[in-house]
């Protein structure tokens, strides 16, 4: 098949307490005291919400409303590295960033919803590679301390440690900053607490093809046998009705691609989602871009539409997560801690 060009679409005011005491005896103390503070006072912290909240989702909504609680300097109209690294370099003020905090929504297979440059790729491991490769980011001024910590806030990103890397080698300069981010999902204003991790637990059927509960049930029994959970009434909750109880919610994930075909005799004939589906299988590169999805081919709705020379095809896939509040072994009434440095529950590279 000869084919031309394809264009794809897929998918944190520190306060400072001195007590001074009126005894010579105290004055070393003291010098050494105020000495530890100034170095302190040059160091700020950081989080950027790097994303936007579309219909009624809240997510980055509640993040900022969570870090600001905090007294945390909050940025919300950076949506990209490139725009992330330049304020950096703009604002530190001669001022050390110990933590850098950046909140967006992703995944450990697909990276991050951040673009790489304004308007740009998403981020992800290749599109993060060529763009250093090609020089179109800033570089990161000496505005670290030896111990600055770069938190990732996005679900799951903690199991793609390549990336991770990369993004350390990237945010690297006078000094290298730890890097933190959960394999498990984020959540932000819960109804019991306003910030904790979750398992994540995925069903998937083609969009308006709904197989019903019980039936989706029976495919997260099958996906994750040895989990302790209630499946159906798992798929059936729509919010966490008790503390460390499972609910769900629901989301689509499309997938288009423009296929533009030399000759007419290459032009398939594709009348319905079977044959779209024997076309995908039967080229390596889309059947390649599917699988890197995580999702079966057949659990996507297929359409395929015709425009001159070129097939446009469309699919589309209804994703039910389960979520499972982690809660503490010995006491399950009780939260996992978001500490990032905890690595039980955060990948530190």
């Amino acid at each position: 098949m000869k084919t031309k060009a394809i264009k794809m679409a897929t998918f944190m005011g520190l306060v400072l307490a001195l007590v001074f005491a009126c005894s010579p005896k105290e004055d070393s103390n003291d010098m050494a005291s105020l000495e530890t503070s100034e170095v302190v006072a040059k160091q700020q912290a950081v989080v950027f919400i790097a994303g936007y909240d579309k219909g009624a989702q809240t997510y980055y909504k509640d993040a900022k409303k969570h870090f600001e609680a905090q007294n945390y300097t909050i940025i919300d109209d950076a949506f990209s590295l490139q725009e992330i690294i330049t304020w950096l370099n703009k604002n530190h003020n001669n001022q050390d960033y110990n933590e850098i905090h950046i909140v967006n929504k992703g995944n450990s297979k697909k990276g991050l919803s951040l673009e790489t440059t304004i308007h740009g790729e998403r981020l992800s491991q290749v599109s993060l590679l060529n763009c250093l490769k090609e020089g179109k980011l800033p570089k990161l001024k000496n505005v670290l301390t030896e111990d600055s910590k770069l938190v990732f806030h996005t679900s799951e990103l903690g199991k793609n440690k390549t990336l991770l890397q990369i993004l350390k080698q990237t945010f690297t300069a006078n000094h290298q900053p730890k890097v933190f981010a959960t394999p498990h999902a984020t959540i932000f204003n819960g109804q019991f607490q306003k910030h904790f991790l979750a398992k994540a637990f995925y069903g998937y059927y083609p969009t308006a093809q709904s197989p019903g509960n019980v039936d989706l049930s029976k495919q997260f029994i099958n996906k994750y046998p040895y989990e302790d959970i209630h499946w159906l009434d798992a798929i059936r909750t729509k919010e966490e009705e008790e503390p460390g109880k499972p609910f769900a919610y629901k989301f689509n994930i499309p997938i288009r691609w423009e296929v533009v075909f030399s000759d007419d005799e290459d032009l398939p004939s594709l009348t319905d989602a079977n044959e779209i589906m024997d076309w995908i299988d039967d080229n390596e590169t889309y059947t390649k871009l599917v699988k890197d999805t995580g999702i079966p081919l057949e659990k996507f709705r297929w359409k395929a539409v015709k425009v001159g020379q070129k097939v446009i095809f469309k699919g589309k896939t209804t994703a039910v997560c389960v979520m499972q509040p982690m809660m503490q072994r010995n006491n399950p009434l009780s939260y996992v801690r978001t500490e990032f440095d905890n690595q039980r529950y955060y990948t530190q590279l």
